[in-house]
């Protein structure tokens, strides 16, 4: 048997008997002592890149969050999402890829150490029966290695993937063509091995190494003298050995340092919800509010950055790149990975030297590196975020340059300008709404207002009161909460906006500000538990108020109307005979999870029929609200909510049901651009709009408040 698959070190021999024998061959290769030099430089090329890195990244400021806690759920992200590359299995051909890649790399290191302890160590475990397993799996995983290799070629070179070029460098061929060379070359060492050993005596044992094996049957046609072959076994020995060290070298100045660093970024990952921003504490003393240098950034995101791949999968969902509109979020954290590189060591001299290391940059981050209308045309969709296989968070690191945009630097979109305006002076973010908060309560009733005595606070928000096209939704969840007899009541006049516009859009005091409040008027009503409308206000409540001392369970509409059904408080009876296509809002689906409640909620509706588009949970589409996005002008060739509404008419559909009044107004708008005609239109609703037919039938419930009464209704 020749070298392990790796081919570094010497072996153990098997004679014609059952006695082993420590094999000298390795010394017949190369000086002593050769491979452990290799190691030694390869080690400390290792540590000189960690240490050059690290440097630059202690130059970010403390992680808002202790990464000490929770370690056992720290340890299974690094297993499943860093190790087993969990998310790179939404693309099957891709998952399939990195497992035989990163399999090999992982058993032949294995394969290599055994090795080199047997036979450097006072134990000779290599044998026996482990030898001809240890030489079966050797091969084997050295072939698993080869085949990914040759996918990963396939894609590269032959298929048509445009996001593989979008960033493309030398090293990219030097990776993948290396470790292919690496891995033949060390199947070389071993064929020429055998042949020269083996031949002709035809040990059976060889046939283990059954790549290697075969590769001998096949050079003994050519009939190589002795010296021939071991001339070749030298010389393959040499070239596999220089390969797989310098290879291993590409760690430290190419992208293979993911090899390291995404096992390390899914140790970090936070452990809440991504939905979740981080609060700047102590505003009112802040001298500096938003990251506009790059020492601004945490030590997390700017570790961050070193973990980027350039995978491309981040923009390739991102909805403001798929409309042609100015943003790549792989592009972005690699203009700052870029940045950092350039100015970081700049920063440590002048904060060593000087103290001011905001001097030290010649280019502004925030305005040249990053543009911005790069950051504005972000949804805060989390796309991005769902997609990366190495767990990068581009969403806050997002945020945080708007936060120096608008609190630094007051330059913002002056329509977004004006939403903020109307936020602090007439709390919504509506302008020119002739709507009050109360409109949407015309013809109902008695509407109950919550004092504390009901279980729920139904929150209807900003755009379920102040938004003409969302009153309808608002009036069939109060409806359908009236008849499944739920406990509950509305502030009316005294909601106001929850800030959450305020926080995407980058002004993180006028959030605070509206937050306080709000918690304030919660506690002291005694609300427990809320139902609302909106995902970004349910996203709100559940995940963000917690830092404010504001802790309520929060249920979104599509939640209890599912539970109320499903515990026969609700009767969907008459038939609504619809084609339907779903749309996941991205703030109820991908950042909270909640899928199967809405769809479940379709599929009980008699006559309702549900065709899924080509991008669905959580691969969803952004409407191109979020972000604030519902406030600005878009710049592009093409406006995201076009994109979405041409997946939806592709479908087939009648009807485009979503959760949210910000996705059925981005509906709105796009169905009339996608389809001029009105005849077969598409229609968008909300769920509650279908569900309040499938329950009151075609008249929507218009006689259902004295029915209510009859039954002593408790709402």
């Amino acid at each position: 048997m020749g070298l392990s698959a790796l081919g570094l070190y010497g072996c153990t021999q098997m004679s014609t008997g059952e006695e082993l024998v420590r094999e000298s061959f390795f010394n017949n290769v190369a000086p002593p002592g050769a491979v452990y030099l290799f190691l030694a430089a390869l080690v400390g090329l290792l540590v000189y890149g960690f240490v050059r890195h690290a440097s630059l990244w202690m130059i970010g400021k403390p992680h808002d969050q202790p990464i000490l806690r929770e370690i056992p759920h720290r340890l299974r992200n690094a297993l499943r999402l860093g190790l087993a590359q969990d998310k790179v299995r939404r693309d099957r051909y891709a998952g399939i890829m990195h497992w035989c890649i990163f399999s090999s790399i992982v058993v032949l290191t294995l394969v290599t150490a055994q090795v080199a302890i047997n036979d450097d160590g006072p134990v000779k475990f290599l044998k026996g029966d482990y030898l001809l397993f240890f030489r079966f799996y050797g091969d084997l995983f050295g072939l698993i290695g080869l085949v990914g290799v040759g996918m990963a070629m396939n894609r590269r070179y032959f298929q048509d993937h445009a996001r593989i070029r979008w960033d493309e460098r030398p090293e990219d061929h030097l990776i993948i063509g290396g470790l292919g060379l690496v891995l033949l070359t060390g199947f070389f060492v071993q064929t020429f091995r055998i042949t020269v050993e083996l031949f002709p005596d035809h040990v059976s044992w060889a046939r283990w190494s059954f790549v290697a094996y075969g590769l001998a049957e096949f050079v003994r046609i050519f009939d190589f003298t002795e010296g021939q072959i071991l001339f070749a076994h030298k010389l393959s020995w040499w070239t596999h050995v220089v390969l797989a060290f310098s290879w291993l070298g590409l760690i430290v100045f190419t992208r293979l340092d993911h090899l390291f660093f995404a096992p390390v970024n899914a140790f970090f990952l936070r452990t809440d919800s991504p939905g979740r921003l981080s609060r700047i504490e102590n505003i009112e003393e802040r001298e500096i509010f938003g990251v506009g240098y790059i020492q601004d950034f945490t030590w997390k995101q700017l570790f961050e950055l070193d973990a980027c791949v350039r995978c491309g999968r981040c923009t390739d969902v991102c909805p403001a790149n798929l409309a042609g509109q100015p943003l790549s979020p792989m592009h972005l954290i690699q203009d700052l990975k870029g940045h950092l590189a350039n100015v970081g060591p700049l920063v440590q001299r002048a904060g060593h030297e000087h103290g001011d290391a905001r001097a030290a940059s010649p280019l502004t981050m925030v305005g040249e590196v990053i543009r911005d209308e790069t950051l504005w045309a972000c949804r805060t969709c989390y796309a991005c975020v769902q997609e990366c296989p190495v767990m990068i968070e581009h969403v806050p690191t997002i945020v945080d340059m708007r936060r120096f945009l608008v609190m630094d630097e007051a330059r913002i979109p002056a329509t977004a300008q004006q939403a903020l305006e109307n936020l602090e002076t007439r709390g919504h973010p509506w302008r020119g709404t002739s709507l009050e908060r109360t409109s949407w309560m015309e013809g109902l009733g008695e509407v109950p207002i919550f004092d504390g005595s009901q279980e729920y606070l139904y929150w209807v928000g900003c755009s379920g009161a102040l938004v003409e096209r969302n009153l309808p939704i608002t009036r069939a969840v109060f409806k359908l909460l009236r008849e499944s007899g739920a406990s509950f009541g509305v502030l009316g006049q005294e909601e106001t906006c929850n800030g959450d516009p305020a926080r995407r859009l980058g002004n993180e005091y006028l959030y605070q500000i509206l937050a306080d409040q709000l918690v304030q008027t919660f506690k002291s009503k005694r609300v427990q538990r809320v139902i609302t409308n909106c995902p970004h206000c349910f996203n709100t409540f559940k995940n963000e108020y917690p830092q404010f001392d504001g802790r309520f369970e929060v249920l979104h509409h599509t939640q209890f109307l599912h539970g109320a059904v499903r515990s026969g408080a609700l009767r969907p009876t008459h038939r609504v005979d619809a084609s339907l296509t779903y749309h996941d809002s991205c703030y109820l689906g991908r950042v909270n999870g909640v899928y199967d409640a809405p769809r479940q909620l379709l599929e009980m509706m008699p006559g309702a029929s549900l065709t899924e588009m080509r991008r669905s949970m959580s691969k969803g589409l952004c409407c191109g609200a979020g972000g604030g996005n519902m406030w600005q002008e878009e710049i592009g060739e093409r406006r995201v909510n076009h994109v979405r509404t041409q997946e939806a008419v592709a479908t087939g559909a009648q009807q485009v049901i979503s959760n949210c009044p910000f996705c059925i107004q981005m509906f709105e708008d796009g169905v009339p651009a996608v389809q001029p005609e009105e005849d077969g239109r598409l229609r968008p609703f909300d769920v509650a709009e279908l569900l309040e037919r499938a329950v009151f039938g075609p008249d929507g419930g218009a006689a259902q408040p004295a029915a209510a009464a009859a039954r002593g209704d408790r709402g």
